[in-house]
């Protein structure tokens, strides 16, 4: 009789099956924490490197983007740094931590926030080393060290912000592909130079510096108080006494306009700060008639602390363009309704402009001036004909013959325009192409400037000088309309080298009135900027946000930031490096188009 007592039981049974699969999966546990617990038990020199390669590992391809509860934005640019650097710990110089975070501290003054570079983390770690060292949170620190320089080197390199996650029309991300900054992370380390190298990552350009001394200006102006607000009421006017002239006398003496250290009468309203007035509208992009009406009031009751945000919004915007500028280039204002043209680094040229009207918004881009079109035709636009030209042909039978206008038809056969039911388009769409003769009545006036863009933009001439008159220039549907761009074409081509046109040539084919194409040897860069905040001979100008886009920024720049992400590297090639390219570029990379001449130009130079 068998002695049941002596077999397992099931629940036995399972046991002891379950034995060999515990201790599989102890041993495995025991391996996995032998990995981790050998460099905690080792000096760094001989098994640190295993450690923060691991933990780089972690970050990059298991995407467990924290250390502790701080985020890691460059995983990327980490794992090859340290590679580079054999895994081994890169932050042992107390002076080169000193070095970054004073760099970190002074990020303020360019408008950029310290606390995204793990400023408090860094200085509790530091803290904690100090009193109780351990392996594992010493390549926390370190790491963390190096993705603050990582982070804060691309910000100044590049912006916090991506802009075309800011504005719907911004194509201003950088000319050439980012290369791996790795190299110049590791010698700065190496040679002890971490915050000269930071410092010169920052835009070295007199635009940048100019903003950087106007928010320590203005900052300075908020620690003393800012300024007072004026209450509402009537307009003051020269000659007018009132208790808020004496308001409006200490606040323009806070922001320079007023320079009179004491006045008779306070509350009059007297000659002196009639030119006070007149220097703030000109800061401020207003008429400047003398007079403290509505507008002039509301800006300057916007607040200090508001027009710091302006200044960092536009140090932002400038750090999006500047390390791409080239020496010869054409930059549109579009907030300034101002145009330059630089050539070898110097502004040898500008003039004044008219922009898109805020329900047709200048686009923000880079292109490149490809040619010009002197005498040009004019191709309205579908929507134009549709919502604004065949409404007018309607009402006015000689409206085609007072603006020069042609109905073509799909074959590019002129059309009587009797034969066309006018009335029968009205809001809807029109089956023909409204083309405008060239003169000086056409809508492009003498002179366009074409380069490849998305947005179907150009620069050109315009019959309607009168409005260049205005403080104010938004008038178009968002090409520019430039006031002096026959003098500007005749320079583009002078400075073409080896463009056959010259000036005598140019001024024949202008007055030949015959459409002809000229086209530039060497393109020549253009920079259509929206900026509501710069500095001009050493006088802060405030812009009006034309468009309402410095919300969107401010917002984002107040943000966390994004993570740089990675591309895969390229394999070596002979003769071509390998690089680990950053694939956030912040925007996407220009168009380069073929150049084309436009289908209605006679003559091609």
């Amino acid at each position: 009789m068998i002695d049941r007592s002596a077999l397992p039981s099931p629940c036995k049974f399972s046991y002891l099956v379950a034995i060999p699969v515990f201790l599989k999966k102890l041993r495995g546990m025991a391996f996995v924490l032998s990995l981790l617990l050998a460099p905690l038990a080792a000096t760094a020199e001989d098994a640190g490197p295993l450690f923060i390669q691991q933990r780089l590992e972690q970050l990059y391809f298991e995407e467990q983007n924290t250390i502790g509860q701080e985020p890691v934005y460059a995983a990327g640019y980490l794992l090859d740094l340290y590679r580079k650097n054999q895994f081994q710990l890169l932050w042992t110089s107390q002076d080169n931590i000193s070095q970054l975070l004073a760099a970190i501290i002074a990020s303020a003054e360019e408008g950029l926030i310290p606390d995204d570079y793990h400023l408090k983390a860094l200085t509790r770690y530091g803290n904690e080393l100090k009193e109780a060292p351990a392996m594992a949170k010493t390549v926390e620190y370190d790491l963390l060290l190096s993705d603050a320089l990582i982070l804060l080197d691309q910000h100044k390199r590049y912006g916090k912000v991506a802009p075309n996650e800011v504005e719907e029309k911004n194509n201003l991300g950088p000319a050439t592909p980012r290369t791996s900054p790795s190299d110049i992370y590791l010698a700065a380390i190496k040679t002890g130079t971490v915050r000269a190298t930071l410092d010169k990552r920052s835009p070295d350009h007199q635009a940048y510096n100019n903003l950087k001394q106007a928010l320590t200006q203005y900052r300075k102006i908020a620690s003393n108080g800012g300024w007072k607000q004026i209450p509402a009421g009537p307009s003051l006017k020269p000659g007018m006494r009132d208790d808020r002239v004496a308001l409006m006398r200490k606040r323009l003496a806070v922001t320079g306009d007023y320079h009179q250290k004491t006045a008779s009468d306070p509350a009059l309203f007297d000659d002196t700060l009639v030119t006070a007035v007149k220097a703030f509208q000109t800061r401020h992009h207003l008429e400047p008639d003398g007079v403290g009406g509505k507008t002039v009031i509301n800006a300057m009751n916007v607040s200090v602390a508001d027009r710091i945000n302006q200044i960092r919004v536009n140090l932002e915007r400038t750090r999006w363009v500047i390390h791409d500028m080239p020496s010869s280039s054409l930059i549109v204002d579009i907030a300034g309704f101002m145009l330059q043209y630089y050539h070898k680094d110097q502004l040898i040229w500008s003039s004044k402009v008219m922009v898109g009207q805020p329900f047709h918004q200048t686009p923000v881009f880079r292109s490149n001036v490809t040619y010009l079109v002197l005498n040009p035709t004019w191709t309205i636009p579908p929507d134009i004909a549709k919502n604004e030209t065949v409404p007018h042909i309607y009402a006015d039978s000689n409206y085609l013959h007072k603006q020069h206008l042609r109905v073509i038809d799909s074959t590019g056969a002129e059309v009587v325009p009797t034969s066309i039911p006018w009335k029968q388009y009205l809001g809807k769409h029109f089956p023909y192409t409204l083309r405008q003769d060239p003169g000086t009545d056409n809508s492009l006036g003498l002179i366009k400037f074409l380069f490849p863009n998305p947005y179907h933009v150009y620069l050109h001439d315009t019959p309607s000088k009168s409005l260049f008159g205005r403080a104010q220039r938004a008038f178009s549907h968002g090409c520019i309309r430039t006031q002096n761009p026959l003098e500007l074409g005749k320079m583009l081509v002078a400075n073409d080298p080896g463009n056959p046109t010259n000036g005598e040539k140019f001024d024949q084919i202008v007055a030949s009135g015959k459409t002809t194409t000229i086209i530039l040897k060497q393109p020549l860069p253009i920079f259509l900027m929206y900026l509501t905040a710069n500095v001009q001979d050493g006088v802060v100008l405030f812009k009006p946000d034309l468009y309402s886009r410095d919300q969107g920024i401010f917002t984002a720049l107040n943000g966390p930031p994004a993570s740089l992400k990675q591309t895969t590297p390229i394999p070596e090639v002979k003769g071509q490096a390998t690089t680990l390219a950053d694939k956030n570029t912040h925007g996407t990379t220009p168009e380069r188009n073929a150049t084309g001449v436009a289908p209605y130009a006679k003559d091609t130079l």
